[in-house]
């Protein structure tokens, strides 16, 4: 599997920064996911302000069955999310993880073989 994080500039408004955190199938099995395990977009300001910005995650299904994505062969998971630009220069950082960790960063959970894969991280300087 492949994860990849992408700037999607036609959905900003003025003010905003769009962020798409993707998950591929790259392979030509099925492959069932865990949707609870992808993490990310997480952005990192360069200057940080106060408190760390919120991870991004699903929140659990009520049935478990539900947590539970198919992805076919070539076939894409993921999620996009929008941030306030004015938080100046923002690295994104996005990851999938083994299995459940209680404790997350945004960059990755403290323990790092706990990461399946990661993408390279997106740095996002300007808007517009």
């Amino acid at each position: 599997m492949k994860l990849h994080l992408g700037r999607v500039a036609e959905s900003e408004e003025p003010g905003q920064v769009v962020v798409r955190l993707l998950l591929l199938n790259d392979s030509f099995e099925p492959v069932t996911l865990d949707r609870r395990l992808l993490i990310g977009p997480n952005p990192v300001p360069s200057v940080p302000t106060g408190l760390p910005l919120p991870i991004s995650m699903e929140p659990p299904a009520d049935d478990e069955t539900g947590n539970l994505v198919v992805l076919n062969p070539w076939c894409l998971y993921g999620r996009e999310r929008t941030f306030d630009a004015a938080l100046g220069e923002l690295t994104f950082h996005g990851y999938l993880l083994r299995q459940a960790e209680d404790e997350l960063r945004a960059t990755g959970p403290v323990r790092a073989e706990a990461v399946e894969i990661s993408a390279d991280p997106l740095t996002v300087s300007e808007v517009g």
